[in-house]
């Protein structure tokens, strides 16, 4: 079925062929009247010329009442088609119905015959389009043709009238054929615009579906490039940033400047007020040092309370120390926090790009050590990354590097250290030590090692390590048959503790190396309990219930002590050495040795005094109540086969050198000196 499109176009072209064959009817019958000239009356030959005329005009007139005015109504309307082309065909038979030439003159009517046959022909080109504009037209003259021509009276005409019936048929025939294909020309046509459209549609909508889904990525880049507490550039758009200010410093001959920058003592004020307090500062302080900034400067959060600003452009490095110090002191004005005004301060590592081999991940590393710097310096200052630094950062790094595969290679390993009962001189227990054996450097002291690992992160793992060894080794000794009651103890680092999950661990270990927990004791410090408080009781808690025993070590180093042995779930206290020490000598050391005893021993803990390496040392702590000590006067730390021979009493001569006890304890402050919250030695 031929759509309302279709039609329209085929309307459309029988329009425009009207307006190419309307001018050339009046002409066409004005040239037929001359030939016939006075065969034919002059009023018939008027009567052809004014039909033919009017009949043009008609379909001018229609044509253009489609086009101006019909195109507002249905398109359907075709009337005017048709009747225009019943009035074409009567028109050029008017002269047929008006007069014929005279009977004698036949050569007259086929004239005739031959202009009605050409005009005829013409409606399969002008009509082609239009089944009912062809025959409105055929009809009338060939049909009034027929019937004149077969009326006559001579044998010519009456064939001629015979023979325009056969015409109409092969015209119909022709016409018919050629509709077709003009139909299915329009047809394919519109089909093919509507193919066009539809892909045209489509890569309309798939163009506006990638420009929804280009700007949908910008928007997830942005996110993505964005911290979600202060809306400042965050880790990536920082190394990015960074980049390209280095490229165009290379470029142009400037100068790019890093500032890393954390909040000093910032867990005092999430634990004091809260983390919404401390969420609070952060977006407050960014927003203040960001309006401090030059324009082309950017601000950016890397995680925590840890800062970067990007300096681009810069005459000098002195000029990023300049705006480091506009910055720190910014940061140090009073901000209101949940109504109450808060004073912080910060901490600044400078880096410029002074070596042309300096790039992004180079300047945040130099800025961040020149940060760290800062913050061994007492903090709330700005240093600044020089060539001495980047020495001592060369270095760490080189040793972060040999700590990662000593850790590989095994090369981590405890040492043990006896541990004695004062009243009966027996052996109770040994601490393990972690000692780094180097196959070139030889025994590497916790001092060298353990500060690099607790800046790069490898505590954990070290931990991790000594601990396993540890469970192990007391398997061993199971299977030598020493006495079940000779407890190893571990360190376990305030990191790992503040974590959680340090019981679970340490159930898995012993599990797996069939270790009797009675064997086992875990030490922390109360650094590490002050971490976490209520992560630090959880966790022991479920280590006692496991059956292993809990000491604090290095009593009264640190903070809040009296109130520890009142929260914590231990069993031990190992009073440190800096109060042994100075024993005999110190009156305060005394009274504060004999003060922790008095009160653990009330409590129901043990007390361990740590770092006897004397006779009289030994004699002091043991009057004052201790009932257990260590230190080198019993043996210094050693490897688990040395300790084994000592146990048997082959070796305790090597295990308590003669030498100056000054030089022991100052050898032995040293093994501790870097463990403040982990190993110690």
């Amino acid at each position: 079925m031929t759509s309302a499109r279709v039609k329209a176009e085929c309307l459309e072209q029988a329009n425009r062929a009207v307006l190419r064959s309307a001018p050339i009817g009046p002409p066409a019958a004005f040239l037929l009247a001359t030939i016939l000239g006075e065969s034919v009356s002059f009023a018939a030959r008027a009567v052809l010329v004014v039909a033919v005329t009017v009949t043009n005009t008609f379909g001018l007139l229609a044509v253009w009442r489609f086009r101006v005015v019909g195109r507002t109504r249905t398109i359907t309307q075709w009337w005017p088609t048709p009747v225009y082309g019943l009035m074409v065909g009567t028109s050029w038979a008017s002269l047929a119905i008006v007069d014929l030439p005279d009977p004698a003159h036949v050569e007259m009517r086929a004239i005739i015959a031959l202009f009605a046959a050409g005009v005829s022909a013409t409606q399969i080109v002008s009509a082609a389009s239009l089944r009912s504009y062809f025959f409105a037209a055929q009809a009338p003259l060939l049909g009034i043709l027929t019937i004149v021509y077969v009326a006559e009276s001579d044998r010519i005409t009456h064939l001629l009238g015979f023979a325009f019936p056969i015409y109409l048929v092969v015209m119909v025939v022709l016409h018919h054929d050629v509709n077709k294909v003009v139909v299915s020309e329009i047809e394919l046509k519109h089909a093919n615009r509507d193919l066009i459209g539809d892909l045209t549609l489509q890569q309309t909508q798939v163009e506006e579906a990638n420009a929804q889904l280009v700007a949908a990525n910008e928007r997830l880049t942005e996110i993505a490039m964005r911290d979600s507490l202060t809306g400042l550039a965050n880790r990536p758009a920082i190394l990015n940033l960074v980049e390209r200010a280095v490229h165009h410093a290379r470029r142009d001959g400037t100068v790019v400047g890093v500032l890393f920058f954390d909040v000093d003592r910032f867990k005092i004020v999430n634990d004091s007020l809260g983390h919404s307090a401390g969420d609070e500062l952060l977006v407050a302080l960014a927003a203040r040092i960001g309006a401090t900034l030059r324009p082309v400067d950017t601000l950016g959060r890397l995680g925590g309370d840890e800062f970067v600003i990007v300096l681009p452009d810069l005459g000098d490095s002195y000029e990023a120390v300049v705006i480091a110090e506009r910055v720190r002191e910014v940061a140090s004005l009073p901000i209101a926090i949940m109504g109450r005004n808060v004073q912080v301060s910060i901490s600044i590592g400078v880096a410029t790009a002074i070596h042309a081999a300096d790039g992004p991940s180079d300047l945040l590393r130099h800025a961040d050590a020149a940060q760290y710097t800062a913050k061994q310096a007492d903090r709330d200052r700005v240093e600044v990354f020089d060539i001495e630094l980047r020495s001592r950062v060369q270095h760490l790094i080189d040793a972060e590097i040999a700590l990662r595969a000593a850790l590989d290679d095994g090369r981590i390993v405890p040492w043990f250290q006896p541990q004695v009962d004062l009243l009966t001189g027996a052996v109770v227990g040994a601490e393990a030590l972690a000692r780094w054996v180097d196959p070139e450097r030889g025994v590497i002291p916790p001092d060298e090692f353990l500060p690099i690992a607790e800046s790069v992160g490898l505590m954990p793992r070290i931990d991790t390590t000594i601990v396993a060894q540890t469970i192990r080794a007391r398997v061993e000794l199971a299977d030598l048959g020493v006495d079940p009651t000779l407890r190893l103890w571990a360190n376990v680092s305030p990191g790992v503790l503040a974590r959680g999950n340090q019981a679970e661990r340490l159930a898995a270990f012993m599990q797996q190396a069939n270790c009797d927990p009675a064997g086992i004791g875990i030490e922390i410090t109360e650094t590490g309990a002050l971490l976490d408080l209520d992560a630090a009781q959880s966790e022991l808690r479920a280590a006692r219930r496991m059956g292993l025993r809990v000491a604090l070590d290095d009593f009264g180093t640190g903070q809040s002590s009296l109130s520890l042995l009142r929260d914590l779930p231990i069993d031990e206290v190992k009073i440190d050495r800096t109060f042994v020490r100075d024993l005999a000598s110190d009156p305060v050391d005394a009274a504060i040795v004999s003060g922790v005893t008095m009160i653990a021993q009330r409590l129901g803990l043990d007390v361990v005094a740590e770092g006897v390496e004397t006779a009289e040392q030994e004699a002091e702590v043991r009057a004052l109540g201790c009932r257990r000590a260590q230190g080198w006067r019993y043996g210094r730390p050693m490897p688990l086969p040395d300790f084994v021979r000592w146990l048997g009493g082959g070796d305790r001569d090597h295990a308590r050198p003669d030498q100056d006890p000054a030089t022991e304890a100052d050898a032995a402050a040293a093994g501790n000196a870097a463990l403040p919250a982990a190993t110690g030695g």
